[in-house]
């Protein structure tokens, strides 16, 4: 059935308790508990204590990429996801990562032009890091769209990362799918889109879920 049913500490073999406490450590910080709740991805994951930590200390290096220099901001890294929620049809990211775009600064424009279909309005930039995103996605990246994005996320490391990252986000978005981990649907997305824009919702800091201990967030 899915998606998974979340293990308890006292569920998981002894040595992978350790890993278990890496990765609640990462919601709970210290003393990790022996009963907590990483909400319905990260628990599904936790039923592999290896993986979840190793995916949790993932998620923490690329979501704090923009607060280093030489590499993707918090918008370009927010892009990718409502690259991927347009291109696949999908609202599984959406309740985080809207709120999110708009607080890293990725104007509304710009989510709803990929969400409704209207390109035409994206920056050159937004435009040419879209195409990247793609290009990786599908293995047609050209030299000249890499040189280009290179220059736009901070260099030879930044380019890296970013891609890094797009493929990670591709891992997560596609493992949230498969494991059944939740979703909106599409008249819940359109409304929360109207109250960002008539201001009856405000989006949180994103860097509130950028160091650790964090509150609980899809990667």
């Amino acid at each position: 059935m899915r998606p998974p049913k979340q293990p308890q500490r006292a569920d998981v073999e002894p040595e992978d308790r350790v890993y278990w406490d890496r990765a609640v450590r990462r919601h709970t910080g210290d003393p990790v508990p022996e009963v907590a709740d990483l909400g319905t991805y990260f628990g599904a994951l936790l039923v592999s204590p290896p993986l979840v930590a190793l995916a949790s200390e993932l998620g923490i290096f690329f979501r704090n990429g923009g607060n280093r220099p030489h590499t993707y901001t918090h918008a370009q890294r927010e892009l990718i996801d409502q690259v991927f929620a347009a291109d696949w049809k999908t609202n599984v990211v959406a309740r985080r990562h809207i709120p999110d775009a708009i607080s890293t600064g990725v104007p509304m424009k710009t989510i709803k032009a990929l969400r409704y279909g209207h390109e035409e309005d994206l920056s050159p930039e937004e435009t040419l890091l879209v195409k990247y995103i793609r290009q990786v996605v599908s293995g047609t990246v050209d030299d000249e769209t890499y040189a280009k994005v290179e220059q736009a996320v901070g260099g030879e490391r930044g380019i890296v990362e970013y891609t890094g990252f797009i493929l990670w986000l591709n891992w997560i978005m596609r493992m949230m799918q498969a494991l059944n981990t939740g979703t909106m649907t599409e008249d819940e997305v359109d409304k929360m889109i109207a109250d960002l824009e008539s201001g009856a919702m405000k989006p949180a800091d994103y860097r509130l879920g950028t160091s650790t201990p964090m509150s609980r967030f899809d990667r």
